[in-house]
């Protein structure tokens, strides 16, 4: 068994989850949507590649400490950084029964130095009020997916073998050694 296995599939669902709030919103521009699909692509990749390798607290906060999308106020970011995180913490109520809020509920409780920048947006997409952020057609879609160990390697080595800069491009031997970096590309 891979080392962190519920994390991980817990991280792979959100990412299935992120996906489908992403193109199932109606009041993004479409300049904004591709680009958002683009970013979902690698969303979180870097904390389920470090999973299976780390423990899940120093997992989680290389995540949060690297990611664009982690807002912090005394951390540099953009549109689409906002919008990532908007529709990150939009979608963990399906996947994460922990963070039952929606992204509106998310930052006014979480994050409400940063609540002027984020209202805005959160109106404009027609997300700025308390309601429930999962319906039975979320459910219905998510659990269409099963995460087995196998699914979650592939996904970490398609990771790995197509995009220029990765975690192992930033960490390489404190992250894996070479050897099973290159193991992890054959799946």
């Amino acid at each position: 068994m891979i080392k962190n296995y519920e994390y991980c599939a817990y991280t792979y669902l959100h990412r299935k989850a992120l996906l489908h709030y992403i193109q199932k919103n109606e009041y993004l521009l479409e300049e904004e949507k591709e680009t958002l699909l683009i970013r979902a692509k690698v969303h979180d990749m870097d904390k389920l590649t470090l999973y299976l390798f780390r423990d899940k607290e120093e997992a989680s906060k290389y995540h949060r400490i690297h990611s664009s999308h982690h807002i912090t106020i005394n951390k540099e970011h953009d549109k689409y950084d906002l919008l990532e995180s908007i529709f990150d913490y939009e979608c963990a109520a399906l996947t994460k029964p922990d963070k039952p809020l929606n992204a509106y509920d998310t930052v006014l409780k979480w994050y409400p130095e940063l609540k002027d920048e984020y209202l805005p947006i959160l109106e404009r997409l027609h997300m700025d009020s308390s309601y429930i952020a999962v319906s039975e057609e979320d459910k219905n879609y998510i659990n269409q997916f099963s995460p087995s160990e196998e699914l979650i390697l592939k996904e970490v080595s398609n990771y790995l073998k197509n995009n220029q800069k990765t975690v192992y491009h930033d960490l390489k031997d404190n992250l894996c050694t070479k050897e099973e970096y290159e193991k992890l590309l054959t799946y």
